[in-house]
């Protein structure tokens, strides 16, 4: 293992530097997330800048300021690329304007498409459809079928990252029609060999966004086998998305294999981000199968090496797999450090948004002046015609400044809904922000209630092992009698004893009952275990109290005893058999119980630990019917509760047990329970250096 992991990591890093390339082949790849191999170099960006200067305002501009783009995207020997968007944007929009301006068609829809490509992938969806359906407009009136196909793929890109994966199918099947074209005999002519695998691909990328399996496990073997048909060599991304979809449908040991068929794949086609891409969902294979470790060499493998800004959402990922591991792993300090990690890159890929956010609206604007400016002209234009011909030069000046008026009311309006539609944005901000917020508390808040199902481990296995043991010997002495039954049944008539065969069979029926009584206890505890595990669905149930204070003492002690031989406390117990069942939501009230007895475990035992044998550890539960209500008392004469902490210990995060022993969620959430979900009263009555007393009243009629 450790060597095959040594040979990927060397892999990763072990890059070939190709020929720069002269010319834009396929301008789809310009901005393209998966790292291709788009090279430039100093020298060349220096020629074309210099060609640039000398150069008229023509199409062969507008192609250079798109080549001068596309050197922007620079590679650094065995490092990797280092992307440079904003400058090769700058001059996407100069070849823009520059097209639109001498109407040159085909650069401004190449334009378009790099720019919506570039808006969605920072995430501007409203902005990338529209610049992806304009271009898509001038392609089809050019009958450029390359550059529908290029459109109809950015714009499913688009879609998906939306949400909207209906209109994702719709363009990834229109692109798949526009590449396959039907002969007289029925066979497949490919117009874009290279295209059909992507676009195969794609469209099984979607059905797993949509969670239909079978159809992206269909797609992505049909792009494995149509590249290998068509190109003569394996595609690291279909194997890559297979095993995602392996990881899906439970097939972790396929899903692991095929991550590691991309891996050389990757790395031989320098996709330096899709590599990347495969070591963070090995890495969180290995976390969902619980190998922490791998888990974290895999990611680590990402946060050590990874040399690029454009890469934060992949050093996101790996980040907070590293930090939810290390939890796992109960390394506070680790789990600490990359998940502060990861709340700055959180806070850094925002900063980054907003910055090219504002680049892109001051394009636009940049855009709509030089079609007012145009629009302008055209009026400049008619009013000399107008002073030539007529000499109506007062009507041609009052036309003039209505119209100056106009527009500035329009740049006014304009400028009003800008600030709209910024507040607007922010304000959707603000909340995703909060409910990112409150989701990452419930979580915390669910991990705190699950974390008891582990306490309780050992006094399960306790209480199960008693009923299984009457089982097994029972079973075994039934095997004993039917054989001695069926000796005497292979006898003569005339020497068998019947009383004897019926004391047998009357001696296997007792059997089967006790079988059959402990089967159904040993039923009972498993199903006790598995309600207390399950999230609380917040529904009351006629419960009785004594019973279930009982059984979850006694799961308490065993679990404590199991974990730590030398522990032994005394227990009392006081149940009230007037109380019968009461409406209660027992999963809630069952882990308020068992925390309070923990507590009171770990309070005496703390103090057995300090004072010599004379001390003798004592814990007492006890119920009481007072008027309308129930009480529960959990009692300890351990060291008690300090006075000068006693008003912070219902407050979350609050804890007196040493660092790495407690997370201070507990008696927080016992409150709440008991509080808001029950509308009773948690109290505790203390005296330092004797003990504590935990009451619990709750109401018996609800509400």
């Amino acid at each position: 293992m450790k060597r095959r992991k040594e040979k990927e990591l060397s892999l990763l890093f072990n890059y070939f530097q190709n020929d720069a390339m002269k010319k834009i082949v396929f301008l789809l790849l310009l901005f393209s997330v998966s790292g291709n191999k788009l090279i430039g170099q100093n020298s060349n960006t220096d020629n074309l800048k210099q060609k640039l200067a000398s150069a008229k305002e023509d199409t062969a501009k507008v192609n250079l300021l798109f080549e001068l783009a596309a050197s922007y995207k620079q590679f650094f020997g065995g490092y990797g690329f280092q992307n440079q968007p904003d400058s090769a944007i700058r001059y996407v929009q100069k070849a823009l304007l520059l097209a639109s301006s001498i109407h040159y068609p085909q650069g401004e829809a190449n334009g378009l498409m790099i720019l919506g490509k570039y808006n969605a992938d920072i995430g501007n969806y409203s902005q990338s459809i529209t610049f992806l359906l304009k271009a898509l407009a001038i392609y089809k009136q050019l009958k450029d079928e390359d550059g529908l196909a290029a459109i109809h793929q950015i714009l499913t890109g688009t879609y998906i990252n939306g949400g909207d994966y209906k209109n994702a199918l719709l363009h990834q099947f229109a692109a798949k029609q526009l590449i396959e074209r039907q002969d007289r005999k029925g066979t497949i002519i490919l117009k874009g060999i290279r295209m059909l695998p992507f676009v195969e691909a794609g469209i099984g990328e979607t059905y797993l966004y949509m969670n239909a399996l079978d159809s992206a496990e269909f797609f992505a073997r049909e792009s494995i086998d149509q590249n290998l048909k068509i190109n003569g060599a394996n595609w690291n991304y279909p194997i890559y998305l297979l095993g995602t979809i392996q990881v899906k449908q439970g097939k972790y040991n396929e899903a692991l294999e095929n991550y590691r068929i991309a891996i050389p794949l990757a790395v031989k086609n320098v996709m330096f981000k899709d590599t990347l891409d495969i070591y963070n969902s090995i890495a969180e294979l290995y976390k969902i199968r619980g190998n922490t470790d791998s888990a974290i060499y895999y990611a680590k493998a990402i946060t050590n090496n990874w040399n690029s800004i454009s890469m934060l959402k992949i050093l996101l990922t790996a980040s907070t797999t590293l930090a939810e591991a290390y939890k796992l792993k109960n390394n506070s300090d680790s789990a600490l450090k990359y998940l502060e990690l990861s709340n700055t890159l959180k806070d850094s890929i925002y900063s980054q948004e907003k910055q090219r956010e504002f680049q892109s609206v001051v394009f636009n604007e940049q855009l709509k002046n030089q079609e007012k400016q145009q629009e302008l002209q055209q009026v400049k234009e008619e009013i000399r015609l107008y002073i030539l011909i007529s000499g109506l030069l007062v009507l041609a000046v009052i036309t003039y400044i209505l119209y100056r008026s106009n527009s500035n009311k329009q740049k006014a309006y304009a400028l009003l809904q800008k600030q709209k539609q910024d507040t607007d944005h922010q304000k959707t901000k603000a909340e995703e922000a909060l409910q990112e917020l409150q989701a990452t508390q419930t979580q915390l808040i669910q991990r705190e209630k699950m974390a008891s199902l582990g306490e309780l481990t050992a006094g399960i296995a306790h209480e199960i092992q008693n009923p299984l043991n009457f089982v097994n010997n029972f079973s075994e002495v039934n095997a004993e009698l039917i054989e001695e039954l069926k000796s005497e049944k292979a006898k003569v008539k005339s020497e068998r004893d019947e009383r004897l065969e019926n004391e047998l069979l009357h001696n296997i029926a007792d059997n089967e009952k006790k079988i059959n009584h402990h089967g159904k206890r040993a039923d009972a505890i498993v199903k006790g275990m598995l309600q207390h595990s399950q999230s609380s669905v917040g529904v009351k149930e006629s419960t009785d109290i004594n019973k279930l204070a009982d059984e979850y003492l006694r799961l308490a002690y065993h679990g404590l005893k199991a974990k730590d031989k030398s522990f032994n406390a005394t227990i009392k117990t006081n149940f009230d058999a007037t109380i019968g069942n009461i409406n209660i939501i027992p999963q809630d009230i069952g882990r308020v119980i068992l925390n309070l007895i923990n507590n009171a475990f770990y309070a005496v035992d703390e103090k057995r630990h300090r004072l010599d044998k004379s001390y003798e550890p004592c814990v007492w539960v006890s119920t009481r019917n007072v008027q309308d209500k129930v009480e529960v008392k959990v009692k300890d004469n351990g060291n008690g509760i300090p006075q000068e902490v006693l008003d912070k210990i219902f407050q979350p995060f609050f804890t007196t047990k040493p660092t790495g022993q407690g997370t201070g969620l507990g008696l927080s959430l016992a409150y709440d329970i008991i509080t808001k979900g029950h509308g009773g009263e948690l109290k505790v009555e203390t005296k330092q250096g004797e003990g504590s007393e935990f009451i619990i009243q709750i109401p018996i009629k609800d509400g």
